[in-house]
């Protein structure tokens, strides 16, 4: 059921989707440098695991919580593809947030643990 209710977010909620995905090198240095790491996923996908550090807020809702998000940080999206994360990116951009699209749930995990691991 979930696959089924992920693939039908991705279908009719993307925005600027996949092509905006910034490179895996510059997402690592605005993590490194504090960037805020925003999980627009369902709640269902973030309970199977999220990004360490991550804030969820799922997509259909992030209209209603652009107060919880910080003004004074770039705010790092993802999500399972990149596609809804490039849907969040153009909302906050709209909104007047500095934000970037770092991709899929998967990417983004090992760009935080290969620098955790060598920043330690």
């Amino acid at each position: 059921m979930i696959e089924w209710i992920e693939r039908q977010a991705d279908k009719y909620i993307l925005g600027s989707g996949t092509s905006s995905v910034r490179p895996e090198q510059e997402v690592a240095d605005l993590i490194k440098n504090g960037a805020f790491i925003l999980d627009v996923r369902l709640g269902l996908e973030a309970k199977k695991g999220m990004v360490p550090g991550a804030t969820n807020i799922d997509l259909l809702v992030l209209k209603r919580h652009l107060d919880e998000l910080p003004r004074d940080r770039t705010i790092v999206t993802y999500c399972k593809s990149g596609g809804r994360a490039g849907k969040a990116r153009d909302i906050l951009d709209r909104n007047g947030f500095t934000v970037v699209n770092g991709g899929n749930y998967k990417s983004l995990l090992k760009i935080v643990e290969t620098s955790q691991s060598t920043s330690t």
